[in-house]
């Protein structure tokens, strides 16, 4: 009876040094693993603070150009042929969205106020109320609504300037 217990007990001791085995290398594979994903995240880290700095950088230029932006807008006379010219304007801006034909902010706020669609103040700023007009302006003369003032919105507006002067 012992000798058959023998056989069995070494069995046992056999398997078990296996499976520790089999563990160790599993935990070293998952360390490993651990590791290197902490050091990805440590270089994701290192890259959103070099992006957050890039963004202060940005907005600082952004800001320091705004005036200057105001000061070069173009002026266009009601009578010139070089309206329908897109306007450069930076990028980043929401008036290279908005606007895009050469003509000033002020007057398509007045145009818009003449055309009875914009109640706010004509300071050259380009904001939600002026889109919101420009909005109103499209529906109300049976233009695409897009907020974007194009060649085709800008033909139907500049009417307004013209014959009306505030």
């Amino acid at each position: 009876m012992l000798l058959r217990l023998i056989p069995i007990f070494i069995l046992a001791l056999a398997f078990s040094g296996c499976a520790s085995t089999q563990m160790k290398s599993q935990n070293e594979q998952i360390e490993s693993r651990v590791t290197d994903l902490e050091k990805n995240l440590q270089a994701k880290d290192a890259e959103i603070v070099d992006l957050q700095y890039q963004v202060k950088d940005l907005s600082s230029k952004v800001e320091n150009s705004k005036p200057a932006e105001a000061d070069q807008a173009p002026e266009v006379t009601p009578d010139s042929t070089d309206q329908s010219e897109s306007v450069k304007i930076p990028e980043g801006s929401d008036k290279s969205q908005i606007i895009r034909v050469k003509v000033s902010p002020e007057k398509i706020q007045r145009a818009l106020k003449s055309a009875g669609v914009y109640t706010g103040p004509v300071d050259g700023k380009i904001g939600p109320g002026t889109k919101e007009a420009i909005v109103e302006f499209q529906k109300s003369h049976g233009l695409k609504a897009d907020g974007v003032l194009g060649k085709k919105t800008w033909e139907e507006l500049k009417v307004f300037l013209n014959n009306h002067s505030s």
